[in-house]
């Protein structure tokens, strides 16, 4: 009777039981190794293994993905890495600018070759009482061209992306259908409106979700150096 009692409840058993059971005694196969050997596992293909062979192909499953987030992690790091030196090699050439064309200059040629930028331009609103060596960099603050920059200006974000053909055409003029992706910067020189917008044929050269500390850090940077040799 207790033996029969016994075999029933044994059946009753889920699989979940049996589950926990095992989770919660990690110590279960060293007191019955033999069982390790005379399990069997199906694999999705179809064939059976012994449990240690599954255990050892999920074990190096687990590696090579582990191998792999290791891979992506040393790449962004090399990534980064030559972001800094650039970064400081700019920082270095801007700080040697003796004028403002200097400036012009020292981010057309280092943004080309250092970033990857097709093109670049910055903006900066006229509030009447401007004087600027470039006159095509001043927008006066009744200008059309200001339109597409609104909200923009409004929330002080940089935003990435493609440009609206509007956008393109008042920051890039004839090379606009060319300029398949920017980073727009909103910056302050002298605590008026301006901005620095870098341009690539790239589409996925700059993308909504890409950080945006560099770009942050080269729109302050431009932006104090640029007051510094013409108050506005």
């Amino acid at each position: 009777m207790n033996k029969h009692k016994d075999t029933k409840e044994q059946q009753s058993l889920t699989h979940e039981q049996v589950s926990d059971y095992l989770q919660n005694t990690p110590g279960f196969y060293n007191q019955y190794p033999e069982l390790l050997e005379t399990l069997q596992v199906t694999e999705t293909g179809g064939g059976v293994v012994s449990l240690t062979l599954r255990q050892l192909k999920l074990l190096r499953e687990k590696n090579l993905k582990l191998q792999s987030q290791l891979d992506n992690l040393l790449e962004i790091a090399r990534a980064n890495d030559a972001l800094f030196g650039n970064m400081q090699r700019l920082t270095t050439d801007l700080m040697e600018a003796r004028c403002v064309e200097d400036i012009f200059a020292t981010l057309d040629d280092t943004l080309r070759e250092y970033f990857n930028a097709d093109f670049f331009t910055l903006r900066i609103v006229d509030e009447g009482r401007s004087e600027f060596p470039i006159s095509e960099v001043l927008w006066n603050k009744e200008s059309p061209e200001l339109e597409p920059f609104v909200r923009l200006f409004e929330s002080g974000k940089i935003k990435c992306g493609h440009p609206t053909h509007a956008q393109a055409v008042a920051l890039f003029k004839d090379k606009a259908d060319d300029v398949q992706s920017t980073a727009l910067i909103p910056i302050k020189v002298a605590g008026q409106n301006g901005l620095l917008a870098i341009g690539s044929r790239d589409t996925e050269r700059f993308h909504p979700t890409m950080g945006v500390l560099f770009l942050s850090n080269l729109g302050e940077l431009v932006a104090k150096r640029l007051a510094s040799l013409q108050p506005v």
